[in-house]
């Protein structure tokens, strides 16, 4: 490891490097690859020393951080049949030199056999369950006991006030960072909003995602010190009026398969499981954090 790590060491052994922006052309881009070579250039350019490759047989692994967190490395795409166990092995040697806490991958962008997961050695850490409802109608009105204000890229304060409610109210894997946040509002389609007590303390916020007919609730939060109080049904309910005023038709979600709470709230709104969409969370831990201490960093 210490050689790998070395400044300037490229050779991960296995016929596995770490692939530069200068290789990128080397690649055997399969017909149905995700990213493009503009694009892989791109992350090898932004992300440098993460993403790996098998110059004897072009396949290669991209990889970036995780909702735009330095401590957190995640695969973002894999060519490679005869060579992925190999790639994966480059992957984590790197993620661990560049002093990451956690490297994970998602079946969501890359699914695989749980066996070859655990042979990588990489532990299941999340479970995602995927909910979805139709036929909706345009609202009769929206709750009014809670003043929702709209975070844009304009309203500096609001931004940082929803992310000290994301930290407390959401476990630390699962925090969004000032650049996820910046990158999400300016996405297309996407709406955030922060509601506020009486005394203008902020307690929940909701961000949606809106395309064509088609809606998704892509984060609901609650003020963790306030939870029993139906805040959330009625974060959800503005939420769900927000997107069907907009034009929504039918709207989805997912979340942790072992959150039963908010899993409780969705399916008593009329939300049903779509279980065909559900995916697992694969990773190794890179740090010193004891298993109770890990536990509590993905799940709460």
């Amino acid at each position: 490891m210490t050689e790998q790590c070395a400044a300037g060491a490229t050779d991960l052994g296995d016929n596995i490097r770490v692939l530069k922006a200068a290789d990128v052309r080397e690649l055997r881009l399969p017909w149905d690859a995700r990213l493009n070579w503009h694009e892989i250039e791109q992350v090898t350019r932004h992300y440098p020393g993460l993403s790996v490759w098998n110059p004897s047989s072009g396949e290669y692994l991209i990889a970036g951080p995780w909702r735009h967190r330095a401590e957190i490395a995640t695969i973002v795409e894999v060519s490679g049949a005869a060579s992925a166990a190999e790639l994966y092995g480059g992957f984590l040697a790197r993620a661990a030199c560049e002093g990451m806490q956690l490297a994970l991958v998602s079946e969501y962008s890359e699914r695989r056999k749980e066996e070859f997961y655990a042979r990588v050695g990489m532990e299941h850490l999340e479970q995602i369950v995927v909910y979805e409802i139709g036929s909706l109608r345009p609202p009769r009105h929206r709750p009014l006991d809670l003043r929702f204000h709209q975070v844009t890229a304009g309203t500096p304060d609001l931004q940082a006030e929803l992310l000290k409610l994301d930290h407390r109210a959401f476990p630390w894997l699962w925090w969004n960072s000032s650049a996820e946040l910046d990158q999400y509002l300016g996405s297309a389609g996407v709406s955030i909003w922060l509601a506020h007590d009486q005394r203008g303390s902020p307690i929940a916020y909701v961000g949606t995602t809106l395309l064509r007919s088609w809606g998704h609730l892509d984060r609901i939060a609650v003020d963790p010190t306030l939870q029993g109080q139906g805040l959330g049904r009625k974060a959800l309910e503005f939420a769900i009026a927000t997107l069907v005023s907009q034009g929504a038709r039918r709207v989805a979600l997912s979340t942790q398969a072992n959150n039963t709470v908010s899993r409780r709230l969705y399916e008593n709104f009329g939300f049903r499981r779509t279980p065909g969409h559900d995916y697992r969370i694969y990773g190794r831990w890179l740090g010193a954090a004891e298993s109770v201490e890990k536990e509590r960093l993905v799940s709460g």
